[in-house]
Order: structure tokens, then C-alpha cells, then sequence
């Protein structure tokens, strides 16, 4: 494995847990996503592997291992793995794109730190890769700034970042977000096509289990900060056995489905399993239920599976 997340558990300063201890592994060519509602701890997995956490939030446990460096430790060794074999997409690009910087900068940026190309050598590499991405070469458009961009262009020029030094692992944080069906479609579609060509492995974060399903080999379920189920993401589509995957199915689906209960907020002390209190099928026992780090990506924690999707 080249990416290693060992029993990761982020809290607030004031102790609030945010991430319940998280195992997952990644290595070139693993196709796995990540899923669950916003406030689940998605987001803040991949801020904490490239070591962006927010204000406020802190490691207490577990490590963070890429390619046999800690990338929870300030080192040399780990920034030449961040943006080099180990790159992000982030999940908004109005954020993470630099307004003072023009896309000729963001797409050679990383290539002159990591490769020592220079501007003209890096866009005559990335030259082919722009025109997979539906992204302009003309030098005009390389000397626009990120608000003359449409929401599309700017969704694609942070991936072209982020695949400027041929990274072996990529993490997609929402990716398609901006994007409208159309040309979502085509995106999933030449993420599949890069990752084939390249042998890249991505670890794909999103809400929208529809999409992640399109893309994954393997999915994990995050609720509250807990894993609740993961597997192959076939297996998981057609025979999910968690209430909260099924759940997040029924969403995807548009499918009609009555909500129990409520969301608690991070920090809200629930007692057992933290999706109890929305839980359809809930029984007493879930109120003695105990957290599982997904040690082999596969599995199920749940005081009461449900064969099938119906949760009636």
C-alpha cells in the first residue's frame, strides 16, 4: 500500500470528536470512495492527509503514512510527496485556486517545484492533457485569472494541478460538484480513462453516492464521524445492509423516503450507534454499539442489518 491512514481520529480543541478512529489504505491503481453526509468527517479526511486542517481541529490519534513517510510530521521528505506522487483536488475551487495567480501559474507551479521544469517546457507537457480536459491552450486563455473562468473551467484547471507531475495517488474531495450533468458525465468518464492510463489510484469523497458508485471499485460509509459499512462498491450498491446506506441509496435515487429521528450535531452525546436516533429499524441493543475502524475495508457495524433495501 502507498497511502496508509492508521486509525486516524481528529476532535476540536475542546475534545469534540469529529473523526472516530478511521483505517483505509490506498495504493496505485485502487479505485475507493468515500461517502456521507456533509458534517460526517469526509472532508476534514482529506485535509488531514495533506496536513490543511482547519483553525480549531486536531490529530489526537493514528498516523498518516504515504510511500513510507509520515505525512502527519513536518519534513522535507513529506513536501516532496504532497503535489508530487501524492496530489488533492479540493473540494471548492474558488477557494483553493490562487486569485492573485493566472492559469499559466497554477498549471506550472508544481512542476517547477517538484521537476525543476520550467513555464514553457511544463505547458508543452501538459499541452495533451489540456485538450482532454476541454481546457483551452491559446495564450490568452493561459493569462486569464481564475474569475474569468466559468465554474467548469475552473473545476477542471484545479485537476490539471493536480495531475501536472503525474501523481500516483490522487484525492478527489466532491470533484463534481460545480459541474452540470453534462459535462459531469464527461468528467467521470476521463477520470476513468486517466486512472486506467496511468495506473493512478484516487480516493474519491463525496455525498452523492450515485456518482462514487460510477467511478469506485470499493466504497466506505461514513455517518458522524463513524464508519458504518464498507466493501466493494457492487456488492454495497445492490445488497446494502446498513439502514444509513440504504438511506443514502434512496437519496441517490430520488427515490421517496421518510426520515426518523433527527441529525445529531458533532459533539451531541448519543449513546451507541450514532445514526440510532434516525434509524428506522433502531433497537435497544444499538444503544451498546461500539465503533469499527474498518481494519480490512470490509464489513459491516450494525446491531441490525437489513437484507435488502427495504427498510419497512
Amino acid at each position: 500500500m502507498s497511502l496508509l491512514v492508521d486509525r486516524l481520529s481528529l476532535t476540536r480543541e475542546d475534545g469534540t470528536e469529529l473523526l472516530a478512529p478511521l483505517r483505509l489504505s490506498l495504493a496505485p491503481g485502487d479505485r475507493l470512495g468515500l461517502v456521507g453526509e456533509s458534517g460526517s468527517g469526509k472532508s476534514l479526511l482529506a485535509q488531514a492527509i495533506f496536513g490543511v486542517l482547519p483553525k480549531g481541529v486536531r490529530q489526537v490519534g493514528g498516523a498518516l503514512t504515504a510511500f513510507g513517510v509520515r505525512m502527519d510530521r513536518l519534513s522535507k521528505a513529506r513536501d516532496r510527496i504532497r503535489g508530487s506522487r501524492l496530489a488533492w483536488v479540493p473540494q471548492d475551487p474558488v477557494q483553493a485556486l490562487n486569485p492573485f495567480l493566472k492559469v499559466r501559474h497554477h498549471l506550472t507551479l508544481l512542476p517547477g517545484i517538484h521537476r525543476g521544469e520550467s513555464e514553457s517546457a511544463a505547458l508543452a507537457r501538459l499541452g495533451s492533457l489540456l485538450e482532454r480536459l476541454r481546457l483551452p491552450t491559446d495564450r490568452s486563455f493561459l493569462a486569464k485569472y481564475p474569475h474569468e473562468l466559468s465554474g467548469g473551467q475552473r473545476q477542471r484547471l484545479l485537476l490539471a494541478q493536480a495531475l501536472s507531475c503525474d501523481p500516483d495517488l490522487l484525492v478527489l474531495d466532491e470533484p463534481t460538484t460545480a459541474l452540470d450533468p453534462t459535462v459531469q458525465a464527461e468528467f467521470l468518464s476521463l477520470m476513468l480513462e486517466l486512472q486506467a492510463e496511468r495506473g493512478l489510484g484516487f480516493l474519491w469523497i463525496s455525498h452523492d453516492l450515485g456518482v462514487v458508485a460510477a467511478v469506485t471499485t470499493s466504497l466506505m460509509v461514513l455517518y458522524g464521524g463513524h464508519l458504518m459499512e464498507a466493501g466493494p462498491t457492487s456488492r454495497l450498491i445492490q445488497s446494502p445492509r446498513h439502514p444509513y446506506t440504504i438511506r443514502l441509496l434512496a437519496a441517490a435515487r430520488r427515490e421517496p423516503a421518510t426520515e426518523a429521528g433527527f441529525l445529531a450535531a458533532p459533539g451531541e452525546r448519543v449513546e451507541g450507534c450514532p445514526f440510532r436516533p434516525r434509524c428506522p429499524v433502531a433497537l435497544g441493543r444499538c444503544a451498546q454499539w461500539r465503533p469499527w475502524v474498518g481494519a480490512d475495508q470490509d464489513g459491516l457495524r450494525c446491531e441490525h442489518p437489513v437484507v435488502g433495501p427495504d427498510l419497512d
